[in-house]
């Protein structure tokens, strides 16, 4: 038989000496969350080497840019910025002028040939006339004296005119024949001698020379007004008003209005993944994904642009993949550059 023992403490707890005890509540539930803490603290390595492998070793996923291969207009002078007729974001025309810049002193050395050009006018003479009214002159006075030398041939078949006076006619006649060859000849000799003064005279060097830097000045100043060379959209603009700019300085980026292509750099390992045709996923930073297609042969580079790497990391080459969205896209996800992921 088994014997029991029952103390005052166990039949009353909250009793000690006849006098009531109120004890603190529990404090059970506070040692439970510290080791829940301490059980994921270990626990959070594992499950983020798992999700790191998961992503890299079971999904296909490669980094990517939007991109509507846009084009930098760069400096071709040196100049100074005028005020800007575009913004950012403006649509634009094939020919329109997006960009102005300004050159006083190129525009002081314009208006100082024009002025010197104005002073100097190539030879010009007005011989031209003077030869050709004594040419018609003589023609004229040829014309009278051959009707007249037909009377006398009429007068000398009638006996009526000595032969003394007959050889005078045709000295007078052959007389106004050399004159008239005398001055062809002598216009000849004159137009020759003008287009050599034209070609190689002082005068005409000296015209050619301004001229030559009158086409080259007004060919850079033409060279100031950057035109775009497609419809599109003003992408960004590189500089300010008023900043003094040279040569090759990056000006303003346009692209055309189509619809951008992704372009992904995949590990080579993934080849097969880079067929034409082949459907992946992108997903934008806002979490919104839509289906494109690869339209083009794979490429290898050897790096990543440099949008896409991180600090202290290597060089490996990757496939670099082009893909183009099936359907239509909003135009608010046209942002050049816009770092994107797409998983096959």
């Amino acid at each position: 038989m088994k014997v029991k023992f029952h103390l005052d403490k166990q039949l009353k707890p909250q009793s000690e000496g006849g006098m009531k005890v109120v004890y603190g509540q529990t404090k059970r539930s506070g040692y439970k969350l510290r080791w829940y803490l301490i059980l994921a603290l270990v626990i959070s390595p594992l499950l983020a080497m798992a999700y790191y492998l998961y992503r890299t070793q079971v999904l296909v996923i490669a980094p990517a840019i939007i991109t509507s291969y846009p084009v930098t207009i760069l400096s071709t002078e040196k100049a100074i910025v005028s005020p800007i007729p575009t913004a950012i974001g403006d649509a634009i025309t094939k020919g329109q002028a997006v960009f102005l810049l300004s050159d006083s002193t190129l525009d002081a050395e314009t208006r100082f040939i024009e002025d010197e050009l104005l002073k100097l006018s190539p030879p010009a003479p007005q011989i031209n006339h003077l030869y050709q009214d004594s040419i018609a002159q003589s023609e004229q006075n040829l014309d009278k004296f051959k009707q007249i030398q037909r009377n006398y041939d009429t007068f000398r078949e009638q006996g009526q005119v000595s032969e003394v006076d007959y050889a005078s006619i045709l000295n007078i006649s052959n007389s106004l024949y050399n004159q008239l060859n005398n001055q062809k000849l002598a216009y000849i000799e004159a137009q020759r001698h003008l287009r050599e003064i034209a070609l190689a005279g002082p005068v005409s060097q000296a015209h050619r020379a301004l001229m030559q830097q009158l086409v080259a000045k007004r060919a850079q100043q033409n060279n100031l007004t950057i035109r775009s060379p497609f419809d599109g959209r003003v992408i960004d603009i590189h500089v300010l008003e008023g900043e003094r700019i040279n040569v090759n300085t990056p000006l303003i980026t346009v692209s055309k209005n189509i619809t951008p292509d992704v372009i992904a750099y995949l590990n080579p390992k993934y080849l097969e993944y880079g067929q034409l045709g082949t459907l992946a996923k992108i997903t934008f930073p806002d979490g919104t994904s839509f289906t494109a297609s690869v339209n083009k042969p794979v490429e290898v580079v050897n790096k990543l642009p440099q949008e896409l790497l991180t600090p202290f990391e290597g060089q490996p080459a990757y496939l670099k993949i082009t893909l183009r969205f099936e359907g239509d896209l909003d135009p608010k996800y046209w942002i050049e550059g816009m770092e994107v992921e797409v998983r096959f």
